[in-house]
């Protein structure tokens, strides 16, 4: 009785979760915000501060106090902001934390709604902080969380480089904390399980050659999550998510019809001495995980970082039309693969934060949905 009120108790505190699928993370929350202010271009200020507003409106009605870091882009001038909310835990601010940062960007090419690039990313990271919101009212979480949504990642990732600069070293050096781990988040949303439906650049085979593999024995087909890491220093990470991946697949097997799957690349950056062949991986690097690679003290600082994609603009359609990126996104098949992907950053919170509610997080899944949890 004790474990089913405790189980009771969950489903209570976390108001109607899937009620269409069975997830953890709520689809119909992110498909309001993705109709309601992540389908808008954002890429002057003006939309841009629409963005801000309702990402923090957002975060203040779970409970996050949120604050703004503006910053200026070095080529430009133009001033940027990111939205950064802190999950404290018990030992924030010490040598004690061990933080875990999730992440996405939330401006937009010219023009483009955005939907996909990066409206998923942002909506997911709103949905992991609002679930782990919760359950912090019913359990304990030894290490802090941070979310930032980043600006200017369009614009040489400006926004990303500001916050590792500015903020993040600053506080590692202060006060001794250590981050265990990292995600950007950046297109969740997409999923194309045709043949020939995934392309990839250049370089692909030659840096990748058993990845490009694995892709050739699923026809090429887009159906797979691209998580790219650097070899030694995220494998760790890697390993974890993978797992919380992998298991939120596994829970879901009997209400999706397709199986999607993982594609690793991981980059062996140490062992890269020319520039050129440093150029050659560009395609592979341009994204805000490069200024978590590349930063003022990476020969003494670390910073376990991974990179989750769909592949934006290789994938399907939007291999021909970059600009087709709008509410038509939203399939039932592709809200359903972002709120796989929204599950697995949850897994992987819970457990790298510390929390309690590891110990029954499968047990929710199987009284909500009544599936055999072995």
């Amino acid at each position: 009785m004790k474990g089913l009120f405790k189980l009771l108790s969950i489903i209570l505190g976390i108001c109607q979760l899937a009620l269409s699928l069975s997830t953890i993370a709520d689809m119909d929350r992110m498909k309001h915000d993705l109709s309601k202010f992540l389908s808008i271009s954002r890429f002057n200020e003006t939309e841009k501060s629409v963005a801000r507003a309702a990402i923090k409106r957002a975060l203040e009605a779970v409970g996050l106090n949120s604050m703004t870091h503006t910053f200026i882009h070095e080529e430009s001038n133009e001033v940027g902001a990111n939205v950064i909310a802190v999950q404290k835990g018990p030992y924030f601010g010490t040598g004690n934390d061990k933080m875990m940062i999730l992440s996405a960007n939330y401006d937009t090419l010219e023009g483009n709604q955005g939907v996909d690039d990066n409206g998923s990313g942002v909506a997911a990271v709103l949905e992991a902080a609002r679930v782990l919101s919760t359950l912090d009212n019913l359990y304990s979480r030894q290490n802090t969380i941070v979310y930032v949504f980043f600006d200017m990642k369009h614009k040489a990732l400006a926004g990303s480089h500001a916050f590792v600069e500015d903020v993040l070293l600053p506080l590692m050096e202060r006060t001794n904390t250590k981050v265990v781990g990292t995600v950007i988040a950046d297109g969740l949303l997409h999923f194309d399980p045709f043949p020939a439906s995934q392309a990839m650049p250049n370089e692909f085979e030659s840096f990748f050659p058993e990845a490009a593999q694995k892709l050739h024995e699923h026809s090429h087909m887009g159906d797979f999550i691209q998580v790219s890491s650097r070899s030694d220093i995220d494998d760790d990470l890697v390993q974890k998510y993978t797992r919380a991946y992998d298991r939120s697949c596994e829970m879901l097997s009997s209400d999706w019809s397709f199986h999607p799957w993982s594609l690793n690349l991981q980059m062996n950056l140490a062992n890269i001495t020319s520039l050129d062949r440093l150029y050659k991986l560009h395609p592979f690097l341009y994204s805000d995980h490069s200024s978590f690679f590349f930063h003022s003290k990476q020969k003494s600082v670390q910073i376990p970082t991974i990179y989750l994609t769909d592949t934006l603009n290789l994938r399907g359609v939007r291999q021909y039309c970059v600009q087709c990126d709008g509410l038509y996104m939203m399939t039932e098949q592709n809200m359903k693969f972002l709120a796989l992907m929204t599950d697995s950053l949850i897994r992987l919170l819970i457990d790298m934060s510390g929390s309690s509610a590891s110990a029954v997080v499968d047990d929710l899944y199987s009284f909500m949905f009544n599936i055999d949890v072995e």
